[in-house]
C-alpha cells in the first residue's frame, strides 16, 4: 500500500509492495493457469521466474505425483511422490530435500531482477515460516513483483505472514492480467 507520513521534521514515503496471493479453493485449483500467465508475459518480452507446480497423472487419470517447474529453466524437481505407505499412514509425501532444491529457482529470480516472480506454493511448510517462505518475504523486500498461489482455507495465517500487505486476488488468468496492468500502473517495471 502507498502510504505518506508527515511529520514536522521529515516526509517518509514508504515503497508500494508488489504482493499478490491468488486464492483458490483447495483440491479445486486448475494447474497450469499460472503456467500460461508466465508464458503470455514472457511472450511480452517480460522476464519470468520462479515455480509452477504441475501434477502428473497415472493412465486411469489419477494423481500419481507432483513437480516443481522453474520458469526461467524449465527444470524439472520431483517434489512429492505419493507412496501407499503415505496414504495408509496419513503422512505427508513431500520431499522436503526436493523443496530446499526450489528455493534456488527464487534465489536465481531475485538475484536476476526479475520483472515477476511466481510461486505456485503457499503450502504447510511455508505457513510454518518455512519451506519458501523467506524465499517470499526476500522477492517483496527486493519490491520484485510477486504472485503466490494460496488456499482459501489459510487466508488468515497468509495475512498474518505478509503483515495484511499486497493484494489477494482471485485464481484466475483475468485477475492475474488484471494485478499485473495495476502494478505496470505504478510504474514498478517498463
Amino acid at each position: 500500500m502507498d502510504t505518506d507520513i508527515d511529520t514536522d521534521t521529515d516526509t517518509e514515503t514508504y515503497a508500494k509492495v508488489y504482493l499478490a496471493g491468488a486464492l483458490y479453493r483447495s483440491r479445486e485449483r486448475e494447474m497450469g493457469i499460472l503456467q500460461r500467465f508466465a508464458e503470455e508475459l514472457t511472450a511480452q518480452g517480460r522476464r519470468v521466474g520462479g515455480i509452477v507446480q504441475e501434477a502428473l497423472r497415472n493412465e486411469d487419470g489419477s494423481i500419481s505425483g507432483l513437480d516443481v517447474v522453474e520458469l526461467d529453466t524449465g527444470h524439472r524437481i520431483a517434489i512429492n511422490r505419493p507412496r501407499k505407505s503415505d496414504g495408509d499412514s496419513k503422512t505427508c509425501s513431500l520431499d522436503t530435500q526436493a523443496l530446499a532444491e526450489t528455493s534456488s529457482a527464487i534465489q536465481r529470480a531475485i538475484s536476476q531482477t526479475m520483472d515477476l516472480i511466481i510461486v505456485e506454493k503457499y503450502g504447510e511448510q511455508e505457513q510454518m515460516g518455512q519451506g519458501l517462505a523467506s524465499d517470499i518475504l526476500q522477492a517483496v523486500a527486493e519490491g520484485i513483483p510477486t504472485l503466490v498461489a494460496v488456499p482459501d482455507g489459510v487466508c488468515d495465517k497468509w495475512r498474518e505472514f505478509t503483515g495484511e500487505m499486497g493484494d489477494e486476488i482471485p485464481y484466475s488468468l483475468t485477475a492475474f492480467r488484471s494485478w499485473w496492468e495495476q502494478v505496470q500502473a505504478h510504474g514498478n517495471k517498463p
